[in-house]
Order: structure tokens, then C-alpha cells, then sequence
């Protein structure tokens, strides 16, 4: 580390060999974080394509799980798909996996059962892909807002099963993510079967992983005790990053292994997005951040074990 009058720098290097630079002191600048406030999302549910209603204006539904004789999450074919069966280069499928009929409600705001039922749809939409033998991979992620790279306000994710495995998730396939365990500053929380962690080389501000404490190489293949433990463990990381940040846009990308299996570290990425990537990431590749991982550990924490209090 290197310190000037007060101000100092550090360069990490996390498990995938990414470099950030740590500017603790470009944290004195004004910050970029949202409103204090809850954005309100401005489209009215009567004009929303994912909201009860409207199911006519979405493709064919291939899924859902109901609650009560109704929809509590809906899966079907993405409208404007990034791989399409018709295709040679770029065969596959890409569907849209809507977690909740509440156009104003995030995942924080859903309960652990919703998320459960939520996580437990991911896992049979990747079985379903896996049926595939054409399909190498299977990406699941979540854009959140608008800055995230969401195009529809609406709470919702998206699978994309593809013909080949992307170089960097062959480069996770090499590394031991559990030792991220080992470092108990940078702990978020754990319950019986997992740990929320800020990587010692954070991207973003407040960027959590959930990492099982388990060997488990595929989101599909947890059992179901060990995944209602994932939904308590992201039901409270996503709260405590919501208040945290004032609700920022972020995206969550589920690392799970090729369509074949072996040996693979899965696990969730939350990525806040409360700044952007300019000259400097595009022109090097390394990022800036001016947030230490462990500050952001200490203040995830710390929300955590207040709401936790104030329920009891």
C-alpha cells in the first residue's frame, strides 16, 4: 500500500485474476449512490407485460409455480433472444424467469419462501436445459435497474443455454473458491450451509458472493434443506446491499459448472452497480474502486444484525 498525506492506494488481484485499484482516498469524492429514498417504478402495472393480465403479451408460457390458484412466478422464451433454436452459430434457448406478480416488489421485498420457489425454478429450468445435448452451458443472471442493464422494470431473470462454455467460466473451473472462507473480515454473514463474503478484490461497492460451505459444483444439484439456506442467506445480503446502497441497480450472476459437471466452485455473485466503468477500466482492464471490501463487509454486516434485532 502505498499512503501520501492521509490518502492511499493498494492494487489487489482476486482469484480469477482480475486487478482492481483500492483509491480509499477518491472516497472523499461526491458519491454516485441513489436517491435515500426506493426509486418508484414508473410503468404502470396495467401497461406492464409481466404483470398479472397482460400474460397474453409475453410468448407462450413453458412454466410456472402457483400459489393459491395463482402465478407466483412465470417462465417463457425471451422476446428478443440472444440464442434461438433456429440458429447454427448461435443455437440455444433464452428465457425470461419473472419471480414475483408484484411489479413494485425487488427479491429483498419477497419472502424466504418466494425465494426459495424462485431458486428451486432455476434449478428445474437448468435441469431441463441439461436435457439438451446440443447445449454446453447454461448462464443464469439478473439485471436490476436500469444501469444494470435491465430494459424492462418488472423483477425478473434470465437463462441463456448455449452451444459452447465461455473461456472465463473454463478459468473459474481451475480455482478453489472456498478459500475465500478463510478471511473472517470479510464476512457479510453464514448460516448452516453457507457464507456471504466480499471478495478481498471487490469490483463494485458492496459486492457480496455467496459461497456454499459445501462441495457443490451446480446450482441444480443442492438439495433442497441446503437451498431454502440460500434463500434466508440472499434474502438478507440483498436487504442489507438494498439499504445499504439506497436500492441500486446490481446484478446477480449464478456461476454454476458446464453441461457435463466435474469439478466446479459454484457460486452467487451480487454485484452493486453504484458507479461506472470509464476510460481507465476500458483502457486497462482494471478497475477502480474506493471502497476496502472490509469496510463494506463491517457495514452489510452491521444492517444484518440490526434487522435481525428489530424482529425479536
Amino acid at each position: 500500500m502505498d499512503a501520501i498525506g492521509g490518502l492511499s492506494s493498494e492494487v489487489r488481484r482476486d482469484l480469477f485474476g482480475r486487478k482492481v485499484v483500492i483509491t480509499v482516498s477518491r472516497g472523499a469524492r461526491p458519491k454516485e449512490f441513489a436517491a435515500a429514498e426506493k426509486p418508484k417504478k414508473t410503468v404502470p402495472p396495467q401497461k406492464c407485460v409481466f404483470c398479472p393480465g397482460n400474460e397474453h403479451l409475453t410468448p407462450p408460457e413453458i412454466d410456472r409455480h402457483e400459489v393459491g390458484g395463482r402465478w407466483e412466478i412465470r417462465v417463457f422464451p425471451n422476446k428478443f433472444p440472444a440464442f434461438v433454436p433456429e440458429s447454427k452459430s448461435a443455437y440455444g434457448r433464452h428465457e425470461v424467469i419473472v419471480e414475483t406478480p408484484d411489479h413494485q416488489a425487488t427479491l429483498s421485498e419477497l419472502s424466504e419462501q418466494n425465494l426459495f420457489d424462485y431458486l428451486s425454478m432455476l434449478q428445474k429450468r437448468m435441469e431441463d436445459a441439461l436435457k439438451d445435448p446440443h447445449l454446453a452451458y447454461t448462464c443464469i443472471f439478473k439485471n436490476e435497474g436500469k444501469a444494470a442493464g435491465a430494459s424492462l422494470e418488472h423483477s425478473h431473470t434470465q437463462l441463456c443455454g448455449m452451444p459452447f462454455v465461455p473461456a472465463f467460466v473454463k478459468k473459474i473451473a481451475k480455482k478453489k473458491i472456498q478459500r475465500m472462507l478463510s478471511h473472517k473480515r470479510l464476512y457479510v454473514c453464514e448460516n448452516e450451509s453457507f457464507a456471504a463474503v466480499c471478495p478481498k478484490a471487490s469490483r463494485f461497492h458492496f459486492e457480496v458472493w455467496l459461497v456454499p460451505k459445501f462441495e457443490a459444483n451446480s446450482l441444480h444439484t443442492i438439495p433442497q434443506e441446503r437451498l431454502f439456506h440460500l434463500a434466508k442467506i440472499m434474502k438478507a445480503v440483498l436487504g442489507a446491499v438494498d439499504a445499504a446502497t439506497s436500492y441500486s441497480p446490481y446484478n446477480i450472476v449464478y456461476h454454476s459448472a458446464p453441461h457435463g459437471g466435474g469439478a466446479f466452485p459454484f457460486h452467487i455473485q451480487i454485484l452493486p452497480r453504484l458507479s461506472t466503468w470509464a476510460g481507465f477500466e476500458l483502457a486497462t482492464e482494471i478497475v477502480m474502486v474506493s471502497q476496502k471490501p472490509e469496510d463494506s463487509a463491517k457495514i452489510l454486516s452491521g444492517l444484518i444484525a440490526g434487522s435481525s434485532g428489530s424482529r425479536h
